[in-house]
Parts: C-alpha cells; sequence; structure tokens
C-alpha cells in the first residue's frame, strides 16, 4: 500500500513538473529567442520515475539563423543607407511651375545653354544670367557635397554606437559562460541557456560570429576571420579608431583592423562600413569629379578668348587642389599637392590612389583599377592630376592616399563676374565679335567626361545611373537576405519554438493526470486509514 502512494505521489510531483513547463512555455511563446523546453518520463531500476526537462535546441539551426541574421541586418543597413544617398543624388522635387525634376540637372542644362544668349545679342543682362546660372550649379554641387559629408559623419557615429552596443554583448555573454559553467542541469541553466541565445542573437545583428559550444553549455565567439572575441569568462572588446589616412573610423580587435573587409565583418556594423567605402564615397567622386570637369572645362574655355577690355580671358571657378592624406605609420614629416592639369580635365576619373615611397622612387597604386605607376621622382602626372611634394622630407615606406575627387565638390568655387567673360576671339575687340563664345558651347556638346567618352549631360546621366544601381543592388541584396532569414527562422521556430495550441493541450493533459494522481493519493490515504483503524 505504502508503494502504491509512493508511486502516485511520483506521478503527482512528476505532472507538476510537465504544467509548470507548458506554463512556461506559454509564458514565453513571443520570446523569439526562447526554446521550448519538454518533458520526458522514465522509469529507473527501483521503478522510481525519473523526470527529465529538456530544452529543445539544436547547434546546427541556431548557427544558420545567426548567420541569416547578421546578412540580413548588413543588408538593411546597407539599403537604408544606399538609398538615401540615391535620393539625395537622383531625386526629383515640384519647382514653383509646378514641374517635377531634378534640381541639379536641371541647374547644369540651364548653364550649359545660357551661353547660345550671347550669339543672338552680349548684353550685362545676358552675361549676368549666366553668371547666376553658373553660381545656382555651384551652390547645387555644394550642398550636395555637404549632404554627402553629413552622410558620412552619420555612418562614423552609427559605426561608433553599433561597436558599443557589440561590445556590451560581449561582455553579458562571457558573464553568463562564468554562470553557465558553474549551474548544474535543470531549469535554472534552461533559463541561461535560453539568455544566451538571445544575446548570440542580438550580436549576430551587428556582426558576423562563428560560435563553438562548451560540454558545459558555454559559448566561444569568434570573427569568421577567426580572431576570438569571447572565450570562456574573458572578452575582447571591439576598438574604434581613426583610420590610417582618414578621420573615418576603423574596428580593431586586440590591435588588429578587421574593418578593412566589411562584407567579412558582416552584420549591422559591416553594412555601415561597407556603404561608407562604396556607395557614398563613390558619391563624393563622381559629384566631385563633375565639379572637376565643369571647372577645366569652362576656365580653359576662357582663356581662349578677351574680355571687352582688352584682357586675356582668366579662370571663371578657383582651380581645384588637394593635399594627400599621409599614412598615420609615416616616419616622414612630408605631405603632398594634388592639382589638377589645366588641359588635362578630360582624363580626369574617379579613382583613389596610393602613393608609395621605394627605395628607387615611387609607385603610385590605383585602388580601383590594380595600375601601378612608377617613377624615379615627383612630380607625377596621371590621369589628368599633378602629384609634387609640398612640405617636408618623404622617408622609404611612407605612403598617402591621393583622393582629390572625394572633396573637389565641397571645394567648387565661382570666381568669375560678369565682366571676366571673354567672348572676343582676338584683341583688340570689335563690336560683334562673339567668336571666343563657339569655346563655351563646345563645353555643353563635346565629349569632354570619362576620358572623353561622354558629354557633360551624358555624364551626368551616368553618374546618376550608376547611384540608381547601387540602391537597387542594395534593395535586392536586402530582399534575398531578408527571405533567407525567414526561411531560416521558421526551421529554427519549427523545432525551438513554443507552438500555443500544443502546449496548451499539453497543460490540459498534464491538469487532468495530475487530478487522477491526486485522487489515487487520496483514495490510497483513506483506505491505509480504514485498514489502520480496522487493526489499531
Amino acid at each position: 500500500m505504502s508503494n502504491m502512494i509512493n508511486r502516485a505521489q511520483q506521478a503527482l510531483s512528476g505532472f507538476m513538473s510537465g504544467a509548470s513547463v507548458a506554463s512556461k512555455n506559454i509564458q514565453h511563446a513571443d520570446d523569439t529567442n526562447f526554446a521550448r523546453e519538454t518533458v520526458k518520463f522514465t522509469t529507473g531500476s527501483g521503478g522510481q520515475l525519473i523526470v527529465n526537462i529538456q530544452r529543445m535546441s539544436d547547434s546546427f539551426l541556431s548557427s544558420r539563423l545567426n548567420m541569416a541574421t547578421s546578412r540580413s541586418a548588413a543588408d538593411s543597413s546597407a539599403y537604408d543607407l544606399a538609398s538615401k544617398i540615391d535620393k539625395l543624388i537622383t531625386g526629383s522635387t515640384t519647382t514653383e511651375n509646378g514641374k517635377y525634376e531634378n534640381l541639379f540637372q536641371s541647374s547644369i542644362t540651364q548653364m550649359s545653354s545660357s551661353w547660345d544668349g550671347l550669339l543672338v545679342e552680349d548684353t550685362p543682362s545676358t552675361r549676368k544670367t549666366i553668371i547666376a546660372d553658373i553660381d545656382q550649379v555651384r551652390v547645387n554641387i555644394n550642398d550636395m557635397a555637404r549632404s554627402l559629408h553629413q552622410q558620412q559623419d552619420a555612418i562614423n557615429s552609427q559605426i561608433k554606437t553599433s561597436t558599443s552596443d557589440a561590445n556590451t554583448l560581449l561582455k553579458q555573454t562571457a558573464e553568463l559562460n562564468n554562470q553557465i559553467s558553474k549551474t548544474p542541469p535543470g531549469n535554472s541553466l534552461n533559463d541561461l541557456l535560453n539568455r544566451q541565445e538571445s544575446l548570440v542573437r542580438d550580436l549576430s545583428k551587428q556582426l558576423d560570429v562563428n560560435t563553438r559550444f562548451g560540454s558545459d553549455g558555454t559559448v566561444r565567439i569568434e570573427l569568421k576571420s577567426g580572431m576570438t572575441l569571447v572565450d570562456g569568462d574573458k572578452y575582447r572588446d571591439l576598438k574604434v579608431g581613426k583610420s590610417e589616412f582618414s578621420n573615418d573610423y576603423s574596428v580593431s580587435v586586440n590591435g588588429k583592423i578587421v574593418s578593412d573587409n566589411p562584407e567579412l565583418l558582416g552584420g549591422t556594423i559591416g553594412g555601415q562600413l561597407e556603404v561608407r567605402s562604396g556607395a557614398l564615397a563613390e558619391a563624393q567622386r563622381k559629384i566631385g569629379l563633375m565639379a572637376a570637369t565643369i571647372t577645366g572645362a569652362y576656365n580653359e574655355a576662357n582663356r581662349k578668348g578677351f574680355t571687352a577690355d582688352n584682357q586675356p580671358g582668366k579662370d571663371l571657378f578657383a582651380p581645384i587642389t588637394a593635399g594627400a592624406s599621409p599614412s598615420k605609420d609615416n616616419l616622414g614629416d612630408s605631405n603632398l599637392l594634388i592639382a589638377i592639369d589645366p588641359k588635362g580635365y578630360q582624363a580626369l576619373t574617379a579613382d583613389s590612389y596610393t602613393l608609395t615611397k621605394t627605395p628607387t622612387g615611387f609607385e603610385l597604386y590605383n585602388n580601383s583599377t590594380k595600375v601601378v605607376t612608377s617613377s624615379a621622382d615627383l612630380p607625377i602626372k596621371v590621369d589628368g592630376l599633378d602629384i609634387s611634394l609640398s612640405t617636408g622630407v618623404v622617408m622609404t615606406g611612407d605612403s598617402f592616399l591621393i583622393d582629390p575627387m572625394k572633396t573637389a565638390a565641397e571645394k567648387f568655387e565661382v570666381v568669375g563676374t560678369d565682366n571676366d567673360i571673354a567672348i572676343s576671339s582676338k584683341a583688340p575687340a570689335v563690336n560683334g565679335d562673339n567668336g571666343n563664345v563657339s569655346s563655351f558651347i563646345n563645353v555643353r556638346n563635346n565629349k569632354i567626361m570619362f576620358n572623353g567618352s561622354s558629354t557633360l549631360a551624358e555624364g551626368l546621366a551616368s553618374i546618376f545611373v550608376d547611384i540608381g544601381i547601387n540602391s537597387a543592388t542594395a534593395l535586392s541584396q536586402k530582399q534575398t537576405s531578408s527571405s533567407i532569414y525567414n526561411s531560416a527562422n521558421e526551421e529554427w521556430g519549427a523545432y525551438s519554438g513554443v507552438n500555443l495550441g500544443d502546449e496548451r493541450i499539453s497543460l490540459l493533459g498534464y491538469e487532468k493526470n495530475y487530478q487522477a494522481a491526486s485522487k489515487i493519493v487520496q483514495t490510497s490515504q483513506k483506505l491505509w486509514s480504514s485498514i489502520l483503524e480496522v487493526i489499531g
């Protein structure tokens, strides 16, 4: 009789545990990182009931979901930023007369056609209109450059914030590892493992990481490059510092730069880095290329003629010059001067370059085409640029980033006035001599961009297309990675997720079984009491 009561009481305890597990599952049904628990009933060698609570987690499905989370976060971040750049450059707005147009493109068209008025009549108002149209292009290009620079600053700020968030998660994961290693199997350990799953999932939104689980449940976290971030209760911070050649932020671990390959870094941080060095830098350089081409072309055209007071034409736009960015590791104290060849603007590209001092001279590396140009000394002329030593001494091994188009739009400036327009073809000027107007009209009609393959209008259209393609590609990648994430999440949910219907049925079953076992205990106790009364 006592054995019957004992077994019934074991059943009561087991069904209570089952009901508790089902209730816990229902309570966490909305937690996307919670792995449901199941109860396994077995009997020991002595017939005692053994209750085993199992956490339904699969490391392969979790790793696959973490990878999908990282890729989706990277692509979502990249698209959000790339689409802003696209809208800024190629977006249209409603003008005062109700037209829907891109103001930048319209101002280029207006500037190019303004010169036709001088073919009809050279008047002060015509000249003032030309200068006003030129200045409107300047306003648009400067505003666009300023907005792109603000985007660059915003991305740097986002990288700093995302990195700080990742460091918090790394620290919490290491602390949790310490708790997990000291906690025996059971409900408490399962709760810690669920917390661990949540931390790793949140970390995957910031970075693409590999996870390796120990037999005690602790997790080792590594970057895709193999660099360890968390090992037991120890972790390594992500450090944010200035890049080698600029004030842009780079990310390092244990003194090693890990942000040079954003796609490998993954997550939101990788997406932000990818846009900063990709779509954003490309937009800055190509708008800068447009500014530099306009500067060179119109200055050359004006220098071909003479003004009304018989003076040779001078620059209408300030010549664009730039310094190079020396590596922070340079031994020498030198800097470079980068100038645009007044007659070489047609050869300009949107590429950046790296110049390195070698034991025998200098090597100029095109960062886009990978072409290397060697020279025994400076200056070097390449792609419409004049590269010369500005100050200081260059030491062997010193390197410089040469990226003049990235800042050219910010330096785009009109310096000529209506009286500086040189439309006479010779001096002394005679009334009606507008022979040099053709030079300005040729700026519009000739193929002067992209090494003589495009007119200004065609070049701008090409820039718009390239920027639009970047945004469209980012959208496509976002949609693809989102689909992969949804698939991985569904697979994880099918194995580890909570089904409310199933859990409610289980809960009702445990309650009914508990009630039945309880009646057995009550009946057995009454029977045992009756027997004792008879005996007693």
